[in-house]
């Protein structure tokens, strides 16, 4: 497990990576990763259901994805629902498990704002967005309309700039911007890219290289964290 506790934005938060005790069935692998999370966080006096506001899950195979993801989705309901995002990478593992999950949780905020998390109408497997305090955390957003990445980043920006309007915010707002990005494709032309698109900075952007999403086509996902003005 890799832990870090850290101040960022004003708040406290915890991150977590974990990988599932490998040689035992997926789903046993999955459901070991989020009680362990459990354990550690309550530890730290927080807990899955109050306090995660992002996790991502990552399977070293397209089933091994979908069994981590259902997981996910079923130890997260309701208010206790969080930005998330999943992929097929192989490379990302230092094990021989088949499932990893990074998760961060954070201290309640000073004033002790609720949190709010708002559901896409129908309600899908992602949320729309959590507010909590003067944080705002989306879910990976991805693009499955179009085959070229250029398409891709062109459609998920605006679509991200429109949530971002909901909650009060723009592009000047957001302080962290994650890229997962499909290996074969060109990490410079994105951000080139992206900076053609939208008004964000890319100073602190990151990516890492994947093998695959929740479907075949997709080439990038991308994570969005914004600071409401105060």
């Amino acid at each position: 497990m890799r832990k870090r506790v850290f101040n960022w934005q004003g708040q406290r938060f915890i991150y977590l990576g974990l990988e599932g005790p490998p040689g035992r069935p997926l789903e046993a692998q999955a459901k070991g990763v989020f009680e362990r999370a459990a354990a550690e966080l309550n530890a730290h006096g927080l807990s899955l259901d109050k306090h995660v506001v992002r996790t991502r899950v990552f399977g070293r195979t397209r089933e091994a994805r979908g069994v981590i993801s259902e997981v996910r989705g079923k130890t997260f309901t309701g208010q206790a629902r969080a930005a998330t995002s999943s992929f097929i990478t192989p490379a990302h593992f230092d094990s021989d498990a088949d499932v990893a999950l990074d998760l961060y949780a954070m201290s309640p905020p000073v004033g002790g704002a609720p949190r709010a998390v708002t559901e896409h109408k129908p309600q899908q497997p992602f949320i729309r967005h959590l507010v909590w305090g003067p944080m705002v955390f989306l879910a990976g957003m991805t693009c499955e309309q179009h085959p070229t990445l250029k398409q891709q980043y062109e459609d998920i920006l605006p679509r991200a700039g429109m949530l971002l309007k909901e909650v009060g915010c723009d592009w000047s707002n957001v302080v962290g911007l994650s890229f997962f990005l499909h290996k074969a494709e060109d990490p410079d032309a994105l951000l080139a890219g992206v900076a053609r698109t939208v008004p964000v900075t890319l100073d602190n952007a990151a990516i890492e290289l994947v093998e695959g999403y929740s479907r075949p086509g997709k080439l990038v996902e991308i994570e969005i964290t914004a600071r409401r003005s105060e």
